[in-house]
Formats: structure tokens, C-alpha cells, sequence
């Protein structure tokens, strides 16, 4: 396996994880699509994909809202201030980026998406 494999793998591989924690309740569905932007490239999947691009659209309604790590460099009334719109744009992520967590899933496990080897 090179290196580039390597990388290519672990990326889908996080993607999967990202995926599976949005849908058990364990990361965000705002913190999840950040995640999954973020490494998509370096899974060297179809930026165009179906199940990828709604990831896309949420991270960019939703950049300017503190999740996260980045909750640590906000005064905490702005916290409480934002946090309606915050459980609002959640919600509104959850719509869009749950079905597509599940295809991922469906994708990534049957083997549609190779995560072991190419």
C-alpha cells in the first residue's frame, strides 16, 4: 500500500466515523459536515457527490456559529445570545445531513466506497 492509499483510506475511514457519530447522536450534524469538508478531498472522492455537497451547503450556512473548539475563544453571554439560532441551524442540519449520513453508511458498508483496500 503506498502513502497516498494510506491517506486516501484514512480519510474515508473518518469520513465513515463522522457519518456514524452524527447519526448516534455523538457529534453534531454542524461539527460532522465541518469534518467531513474538511477531509474530503483527501478521500479523493467526486466533490460533485450527492451525499457529499448538502455537507458542503451546511458548513457554509453555518461558519460564522461557534461549535466545537472554537466555543472556547467566545464570551459565554454571546454564547447564550447565539444559541437559539445555534439549535435552530442544528436542527435545519440535522434535516438535510441525516439521510446523507445514512446513504454514506449504506455506501462505506457495502463496499460501494472502498475504506480497506483498493
Amino acid at each position: 500500500m503506498s502513502w497516498n492509499e494510506s491517506e486516501i483510506l484514512e480519510a474515508r475511514r473518518a469520513i465513515l466515523d463522522a457519518a456514524q457519530d452524527m447519526l448516534a447522536g455523538r457529534l453534531t450534524y454542524i461539527e460532522g459536515a465541518r469534518k467531513i469538508v474538511a477531509i474530503w478531498w483527501r478521500s479523493k472522492l467526486d466533490e460533485r457527490d450527492a451525499d457529499f455537497l448538502p455537507f458542503v451547503g451546511i458548513d457554509s450556512e453555518t461558519e460564522a456559529l461557534p461549535f466545537g473548539e472554537m466555543r472556547a475563544h467566545w464570551q459565554p453571554a454571546a454564547l447564550e445570545a447565539l444559541q437559539p439560532e445555534m439549535d435552530r441551524m442544528e436542527a435545519w442540519a440535522r434535516q438535510y445531513g441525516e439521510p446523507r449520513c445514512r446513504n454514506l453508511v449504506a455506501r462505506f458498508s457495502s463496499g460501494h466506497i472502498k475504506i480497506d483496500r483498493f
